[in-house]
């Protein structure tokens, strides 16, 4: 329902609007009432007026003053200006002063009433604009938050971001191209996040949302800010082009966040701040650079602020040459050919002997290497235990990096063979179950795919292994096998040929005599002749 406000210095004419328009059916409340524009003013300040009636000749102010008053007050506001014939040269400041309706004494009840009508549709039309702009500046604001979401998953990720894409990206959300003054990242994490809220799915959320939401605030008087939330647990901010006054309070601001989320949800927070960088193509490396250190200051201890300084930087280059080169070095041990193992073993202590690496993470390194192989390829069997603890304690013993790397190639080549020997020997089992397999079967034949399944093998290693270990694929193996089983059976006069061929698992009798003489030689009748002459 709409607001009325009717201002009259004559008591008379305010009463009988009041009293004779239907201002419920036409979707107003009862109308306010003031009888001088001083008197209105305070009524229009203290509240929502939607529609101002007002007469113009008026003691002190009068209506063309009160209605350039309202419309400072109520943007919006509806006003329709009543007066005399004498007075209709205020028309035209009336309509100056935003005035929408103009009627003239004496008043026309139906009239005011059209206008009333109209003004109600005027202000639902605007309303209805409002809410819509509204909306739409949510929609705008949520959109750049998204955008800017998508935008630091995008550069945190470890593939460099293209030239053409990293420009429009900036354009879009109104970056530098190149940050003069720097870029510092900032990450947040919750600590022991998986017990602190239970398995309450809304209370994580809310938890996580507590943290980008503090994290939001704490940041904000620092200048050009992009927050967002890349784990449930986990909030990353980049600070872009600080002041150098403002670089200095990065430490208090996130340890109000730490106690925020401390009194009002009784978790800790472990925060890592990243040395500076000065190009968007560089928040790859130093986000993993600083969640190496987090990780790595986290198992110490949660809760606290960490920087990475030149310290932290070389032990996540340390750790990040581990990273890269195990798998290799892992990959190339599947192979039952140590050689490239070797070479690529000798090489890596070279580059790492070159890189300035000092002794013990050599010796680190090397350990690690060991035990990778023997749990992840050599399956830890009893003797790669004992050539893997016999290594580790030479390793222990050495006195320079040239010895180190041969105790290594040694422990390579010395368990390749172990395992070349466990993998023959396992093989040779496997196709001996698997002919046994068959000569049970017979005379049904399985195809490669079925006997693959059933001893849990892929067909194509199957078919190498078996023809490596018999000579013979596993189709001419089965034939083999039919023709001598045939042939025992028929050494025995009472077994009929076609009984023989029905038992070896031959289809029809023509088709085994077939198969039998382009395999013996000769006929099975002329077999059996020739058996018993």
């Amino acid at each position: 329902m709409l607001q009325v406000l009717i201002v009259d210095d004559e008591p008379s004419h305010v009463q009988g609007l009041v009293r004779h328009i239907p201002w419920a059916k036409l979707g107003y409340l009862i109308p306010l009432t003031a009888e001088s524009g001083e008197e209105a003013i305070p009524i229009l300040e203290a509240g929502p007026v939607d529609v101002l009636i007002t007469d113009v000749s008026m003691p002190g102010m009068n209506g063309i003053e009160l209605a350039a008053e309202a419309k400072l007050i109520h943007p919006d506001i509806q006003i329709l200006v009543i007066s005399g014939y004498n007075e209709f040269e205020f028309a035209q400041e009336a309509i100056e002063v935003g005035a929408k309706g103009y009627v003239l004494k004496p008043l026309k009840l139906s009239e005011i009433e059209r206008k009333l009508t109209a003004f109600r549709q005027t202000l639902e039309s605007i309303t209805q604009i409002n809410e819509q702009t509204i909306k739409l500046k949510e929609i705008v604001s949520d959109s750049q938050e998204m955008l800017k979401d998508t935008f630091i998953f995008d550069i945190l990720e470890e593939e460099p971001m293209e030239e053409e894409s990293l420009n429009s990206w900036c354009q879009m959300l109104n970056l530098p191209n190149q940050p003069s003054e720097g870029i510092q990242l900032i990450t947040a994490i919750i600590d022991n996040y998986s017990d602190s809220s239970g398995s309450d799915a809304q209370s994580k959320l809310m938890l996580g949302s507590a943290l980008l939401q503090s994290v939001s605030v704490g940041l904000k008087d620092l200048g050009n800010v992009l927050v967002s939330k890349t784990r449930p647990d986990q909030v990353v901010a980049i600070l872009i082009n600080p002041s150098i006054d403002k670089r200095s309070n990065i430490d208090k601001q996130m340890r109000f966040v730490q106690d925020y989320m401390s009194n009002s949800y009784g978790v800790s927070v472990s925060v890592g701040i990243s040395r500076w960088g000065y190009e968007w193509r560089e928040m790859n490396q130093i986000f993993r650079e600083v969640k190496f250190t987090i990780a790595d200051v986290r198992q110490s201890g949660n809760g606290s602020i960490t920087y990475v300084g030149n310290t932290e930087r070389k032990a996540f280059e340390d750790y990040r040459m581990q990273e890269n080169m195990l798998p290799d070095l892992l990959m190339l041990a599947e192979s039952d050919d140590p050689l490239p193992l070797v070479d690529k073993v000798g090489q890596t202590f070279k580059e790492l002997e070159n890189s300035g690496h000092n002794m013990a993470y050599i010796q680190s390194l090397s350990i690690s290497l060991l035990g990778e192989l023997s749990r992840k390829v050599w399956q830890d069997t009893e003797e790669i235990n004992f050539l893997n603890k016999r290594a580790w304690h030479r390793l222990l013993d050495c006195k320079t990096i040239d010895m180190m790397k041969d105790i290594v190639i040694d422990y390579i080549r010395s368990a390749s063979m172990l395992v070349r020997k466990e993998r023959s020997l396992q093989q040779h089992h496997l196709i001996s179950r698997i002919v046994s397999s068959m000569e049970e079967q017979l005379p049904i034949s399985m195809t490669v795919k079925q006997l693959a399944e059933q001893f849990h093998i892929s067909a194509g290693h199957l078919s190498v292994l078996f023809k490596k270990e018999t000579g013979l694929t596993i189709s001419d193996f089965v034939k083999n096998l039919r023709m001598k089983k045939a042939k025992e059976m028929l050494q025995v006069p009472t077994i009929k040929i076609y009984e023989v061929a029905e038992k070896v698992g031959f289809q029809t009798p023509a088709y085994f005599t077939y198969q039998f003489k382009k395999n013996e030689g000769c006929t099975p009748q002329e077999y059996r002749d020739r058996f018993y002459v």
